[in-house]
Parts: structure tokens; sequence; C-alpha cells
């Protein structure tokens, strides 16, 4: 399914920061990559690991990732013109630091980011904090996309309703695992212009078999006009929620 292409961010980096895990978490993506490969998006890596993770790739392999800067702003620029063997950066997720001025720290955000190549998509942390909404419309004008973190239903269902509002494309990461199938249905309903209110219900309510047989039979057309929103899923168990997906008879790979 056109769904699911590119969609998965491999984030095992981030359940394991130890330098001792960079050489297993490497040789576990490219497992991913060549069971999954339509998938498959990046593997996400923190700034600090990036050299330790060239140095893991064997001479001729290019390998995608996403990066996570420590440095907000600052780390972006940082990452201006790097250049190391192997790594193919074709994504980066800032975080937005300042939580009493939000849209302050979306405007550096902005600002940093056009130091990038436009071949690079900005994936901005939006902290479900007090002013978020406005952060919102700076990264929306600035081209960029916004990133949140699924948590209780009730945060999770409010901000993919301003981004969809906003029309700002987006990733969701987090460990959703069973719920995933049932997190497509809400954001299809959402993008269909439904309230919160019933997004709410249809998260409380659902059916993890039921939201399964209705993904199954997107056209075309509806998976597109998702994708359009939905950019990428971050997990550190890629392999899990694959598998879950199939056997609840949503094809996500081939």
């Amino acid at each position: 399914m056109e769904l699911f292409d590119g969609l998965f961010d491999d984030e095992t980096l981030l359940r394991e920061p130890r330098d001792s895990a960079i050489a297993q978490a490497v040789a576990d993506h490219h497992k991913l990559r060549a069971a999954y490969r339509s998938t498959m998006a990046t593997l996400v890596v923190p700034d600090t690991q990036l050299t330790a993770v060239s140095r893991q790739l064997s001479a001729g392999v290019d390998l995608p990732v996403s990066v996570i800067p420590t440095g907000g702003a600052g780390g972006l620029l940082a990452l201006a013109g790097r250049g190391l063997r192997g790594i193919d950066i074709v994504s980066v997720e800032p975080a937005l630091r300042d939580l009493d001025d939000l849209a302050g720290s979306a405007a550096r955000v902005a600002s940093a980011a056009a130091a990038l190549g436009p071949e690079i998509a900005v994936f901005v942390v939006l902290p479900y904090a007090s002013g978020w909404e406005a952060a919102v419309e700076l990264i929306e004008a600035a081209g960029l996309y916004g990133k949140i973190e699924a948590g209780g239903s009730s945060q999770t269902i409010d901000q993919l309703s301003i981004l969809i509002e906003a029309d700002l494309p987006f990733k969701v990461t987090g460990r959703i695992e069973g719920d995933w199938v049932t997190m497509l249905t809400v954001i299809h309903a959402l993008v269909d212009g439904a309230s919160r209110e019933d997004a709410a219900l249809l998260m409380a309510d659902h059916d993890d078999d039921q939201s399964a047989a209705q993904v199954s039979t997107w056209d075309q057309s509806i998976q597109s006009r998702i994708r359009r929103r939905l950019r990428r899923v971050g997990t550190d168990r890629v392999k899990q929620v694959i598998n879950d997906l199939a056997e609840r008879g949503v094809p996500a790979a081939p």
C-alpha cells in the first residue's frame, strides 16, 4: 500500500543511546531495510553519534538518516555542510527548547533551517505546552514539518487536529504498536472534517480488527490524502509494528 511507502523511521538508537549499542543498531537496521525496504525511511541518529554510525558503514554504503540535533537551532547550523562517509542526511528533527516562548523558538529554528539544503526535510518537535499553536503557524509558513509524540488520547487528538487544520505535514512518534491502525483511522476522520469530540470517541472505543478492515479497503485517493499530512512514523519497534499490521490484514510491506 502506498500509505506505508517510506513511512517508518527506526528509532532504536533513541532507546539504546549507549555507544556500545551502535554497531548492533546499525546491523539490525540494515536487516530491516533488506526485509522492509519499501516501508523504511531512515535510521534516527542523535548528532553526537553520527561519527560513530559512520564508522560502522562499509565503503560504498549510503545510509539515509534523520538527525536529532542536541543544540536546538544552533545544532541545525552545525549540520549545514557537514559530511561524513556513508551518512545521507535526509531529515532533521530539532526541538523547540524555550517553553516560555515557543513561537520565538520556532522562528529561530526556521531561520537556522534555511541554511540546510532544500532536499533535507525538517520535522520540528512540538511540545504540548502553552503557545504551541502559534509555533505551528510559524513552522507552516516556513515550509517545515511538525513532529509530535503520541501521548494521552486527549493530547494526541488535540495536536493532530491542530496540525491537520493548519495543513502542516507531520511525524508521529511513540510506542503505539497495537493502537497504530486505530491512529490511522483517527487521522483519516480528522482529515475528513470530524470534530475533536468524534475523533476522541473513535480512539476511545476503537476495535483494532474493525479499524484494520477499514484501512485495508482504502483506495489510492484516501491513502494519498493521509500521506500528504502524515509523512513519517517513528518507532523503535518497526518490525513489530509491521508484523502487527500484517496479522490484522493490512499489507504494510510487500
